[in-house]
C-alpha cells in the first residue's frame, strides 16, 4: 500500500511538472525520499543534459552525490568495489558541483561519500581522508554559516567520534554535542534512527554521571562563551547554558541524569517514535534494528 501510494504521488507530481524550463527538484526529491534512487539518479542525469545555469547544473550534481551515498549504503556490505564505485562517483559529482557553482550542499556531500569510503575501506584509510573532510565542513559551517543542516552536524560528530585523540583529532565530548545539533535539526518528513544511535553510543562510552556533567557542562558554558567560530562554538554546544536545557525527548535538563540514562532514553525515543512514523525508508529498519539489539545489549 505504502509503494503504491508513493507512486501515485510521482505520477501526480511527473503530470504537474513542467517541460521546459528551470530545474525544479521536487521529482528528483521525491524520488530520493521514498527510496527510489536508481531512479532518481536516472531523472537526474537526464536533467543534467539540460541545466540551463551554473546554480541549476550544481543543483542537480549535489543531488546526485548525495544519492550515491544512499546507492552505496543499499548494496551488500560485502559487496566493497560496488560501494567504492558508488562512493567515488558520488565524491566526482559533489567536486563538479563545487567547481561550477559552490555551495553547501555540494561540499556536505562530498564529505559524507569520502566518509562512506573510508569506512568501508577501514580505519588507516579513514584518517587518510578525515583533514580533507574537516576542512569541507568547516566551510559548511564557518563560510557559509549553515547552522540547520542536520547531515552536516552528524558527519561531523562521527568523524571526532570515530577518529582516535591520541594520533588524530577526535574529541568524544565534541562529538556528542555536534551530535546533539544533528538532533535538533532532523527534518520533520525524516526519521533519522542512525542519529539517535549515534548520540546514545558516544553517551555510553563516556558514561559520566549526574554530578560529572554538571560540573563539565559548566566549564563548556565558559568556552561555548569564548569561542570565535562557528566550529569552535558548537564543540561546546552541549553546555552552552551550564546543562539547564531539557532536550525534547526528556522531561528534565541534562544535569538531571547520567549520560547512560540519557543512552537508553535516546534508544527508547527512537524506537517509540518509528512505531508511529511514516513513510518509514529502507535505511531506517536497518538502523532500527541495530538499535533494537544495542538497547537488548545494554539492558
Amino acid at each position: 500500500m505504502r509503494r503504491t501510494l508513493s507512486i501515485i504521488a510521482l505520477a501526480i507530481i511527473t503530470v504537474a511538472s513542467p517541460l521546459f524550463g528551470a530545474f525544479n527538484p521536487v521529482q528528483a526529491d521525491h524520488l530520493f525520499d521514498t527510496d527510489h534512487f536508481i531512479e532518481a539518479r536516472t531523472l537526474l542525469l537526464d536533467e543534467l543534459a539540460k541545466a540551463g545555469t551554473p546554480k541549476e547544473e550544481s543543483d542537480i550534481l549535489w543531488r546526485l552525490s548525495r544519492v550515491m551515498v544512499s546507492i552505496g549504503d543499499d548494496l551488500d556490505k560485502s559487496d566493497k568495489e560496488g560501494r567504492f564505485a558508488a562512493y567515488e562517483e558520488g565524491e566526482a559529482y559533489a567536486l563538479r558541483s563545487i567547481k561550477i557553482h559552490p555551495q553547501a550542499d555540494g561540499y556536505l556531500w562530498k564529505a559524507s561519500n569520502v566518509g562512506r569510503w573510508g569506512q568501508t575501506k577501514g580505519p588507516l584509510n579513514s584518517l587518510a581522508k578525515a583533514k580533507g573532510m574537516l576542512d569541507d565542513l568547516t566551510v559548511i559551517v564557518n563560510d557559509f554559516d549553515t547552522l540547520d543542516s542536520s547531515e552536516t552536524w552528524y558527519v561531523l560528530s562521527a568523524l571526532y567520534d570515530e577518529l582516535p585523540p591520541v594520533i588524530s583529532f577526535g574529541n568524544n565530548d565534541w562529538a556528542i554535542s555536534y551530535g546533539r545539533k544533528a538532533l535538533e535539526h532532523i527534518p520533520a518528513h525524516l526519521l533519522y534512527p542512525g542519529h539517535y544511535q549515534k548520540v546514545a553510543s558516544e553517551l555510553w562510552a563516556r558514561n559520566w554521571s549526574a554530578s560529572k556533567r554538571a560540573k563539565e557542562m559548566k566549564k563548556m558554558e565558559k568556552s561555548w562563551e569564548k569561542a570565535t567560530t562557528n566550529l569552535e562554538r558548537y564543540r561546546y554546544y552541549e553546555g552552552k547554558d551550564g546543562g539547564s536545557t531539557i532536550p525534547f525527548y526528556s522531561s528534565v535538563s541534562l544535569v538531571k541524569m547520567s549520560d547512560r540514562q540519557e543512552a537508553e532514553m535516546l534508544l527508547s525515543y527512537a524506537l517509540a517514535k518509528y512505531k508511529v512514523f511514516s513513510p518509514i525508508k529502507r535505511a531506517d529498519t536497518r538502523e532500527i534494528e541495530e538499535i533494537e539489539a544495542l538497547r537488548s545489549s545494554w539492558i
